[in-house]
């Protein structure tokens, strides 16, 4: 999942044990890490995480894919076999 700080929370990553938020801040004396709108990717099952969530310290959002994921296609459209018959092949 892919989770973020609420606008005006400023978290502290549990492995980097840097600040994250949402957008810039003025006047906090340690480097805060502003993190992109798609937000950054955690497990489903970070315990961490689905706390700040529930506790509306963070919030989910959904990732913005870079590349667009086709219509789904039967086999036969998407590899067109020339059909060869054994009698057209013996020629």
């Amino acid at each position: 999942m892919f989770v973020k700080p609420a606008p005006g929370v400023l978290l502290r990553d549990p492995v980097t044990k840097r600040l994250l938020s949402a957008a810039p801040v003025e006047g906090v004396a340690k480097p805060v890490t502003v993190l992109p709108q798609e937000g950054m990717e955690v497990s489903d099952f970070d315990r961490f995480w689905l706390r700040r969530i529930r506790d509306r310290d963070a919030v989910k959002v959904e990732p913005k894919s870079s590349v667009k994921q086709a219509d789904t296609a039967t086999v036969a459209e998407a590899v067109q076999v020339p059909v060869v018959s054994v009698e057209q092949g013996a020629k």
